[in-house]
């Protein structure tokens, strides 16, 4: 989300200044009106990914995972709690020495 607004306010402010150059050059007038809304709308776009950008990082940082299993609250970058994490390693050590490929 945050790419594709930056990418539109680029595009709109580059195009309002191609705009208002080849109006300039071509049609020898000056459409100053359509390059300021132009313009508006870019910026609008770029203000609205910093923004989305800043609550994205909020929302992460505030926000706390939980244990899909209990609710738990959990450590940041893991799945599960310390008690679900050793069953699951356990239950993954055990399935693999079934199948012989632990020794």
């Amino acid at each position: 989300m945050v790419g594709l607004l930056r990418t539109l306010g680029i595009v709109a402010i580059v195009g309002a200044v191609l705009w208002m150059v080849a109006s300039e050059m071509v049609f020898q007038e000056s459409r100053g009106s359509q390059v300021r809304l132009m313009l508006g709308a870019g910026v609008a776009c770029l203000a609205a990914s910093v923004i989305v950008s800043l609550a994205t990082r909020v929302s992460s940082r505030v926000s706390t995972r939980k244990c899909p299993r209990c609710g738990k609250p959990v450590q940041q970058g893991h799945i599960y709690c310390q008690d679900h994490l050793k069953e699951a390693v356990n239950r993954f050590r055990d399935d693999q020495r079934q199948k012989g490929d632990l020794g």
